[in-house]
């Protein structure tokens, strides 16, 4: 309760922009006349996050498109080292992470701890996510700096179809039978 009474909310903490706010909210119009009036499309929360940022994890491809029109940064990082499309594939918001790797967003980036887009669509069992970031050259054999691969979260986390279906595309990229 005392975080409540510091900040005046939880969001409140954040210190997002009123741009942000807007696309939290899912107002294009907003966003639009925002962008318009000049607004910072640049601009960073407390937590390094921005416009595109809350965009992409929420799934909204249309404000994607919005922002990335505007000059938005498709693999900016926030204070974690994500990027966008780390937050697009975590959610699963497979159309948003295609928009993102067709606008240059890096298949390959990987945070602090090595995990890569790849890695959290495996945890959170996103087969559209895994097969667009495969389609797109996610590396099957990336490594997090405890040693786990994507097959290994999807493992780890009882994903078993996922996992199976990772081990069958790890397999046609060496050109072994399925």
């Amino acid at each position: 309760m005392a975080l409540l009474a510091v900040c005046g909310g939880l969001l409140a903490c954040d210190n997002n922009t009123p741009l942000m706010d807007k696309v939290v909210d899912e107002d294009t119009a907003a966003v639009e006349s925002m962008l318009a009036q000049g607004n910072d499309i640049h601009a960073r929360n407390s937590y390094g996050w921005t416009a595109l940022m809350h965009a992409a994890r929420q799934g909204h491809a249309e404000l994607v498109k919005l922002l990335l029109a505007n000059g938005a940064k498709v693999d900016a990082e926030d204070g974690s080292g994500w990027t966008p499309m780390m937050r697009a594939a975590m959610k699963g918001h497979a159309d948003v992470v295609k928009l993102l790797l067709a606008e240059g967003a890096n298949v390959h980036h990987a945070d602090p701890s090595g995990w890569t887009a790849l890695h959290w669509a495996a945890q959170r069992d996103h087969e559209a996510v895994v097969r667009v970031l495969v389609e797109a050259g996610g590396d099957l054999n990336a490594e997090t700096e405890d040693g786990w691969t994507p097959r290994m979260v999807a493992q780890k986390e009882g994903h078993n179809e996922l996992a199976n279906l990772i081990s069958r595309f790890m397999r046609q990229q060496e050109g072994q039978p399925r």
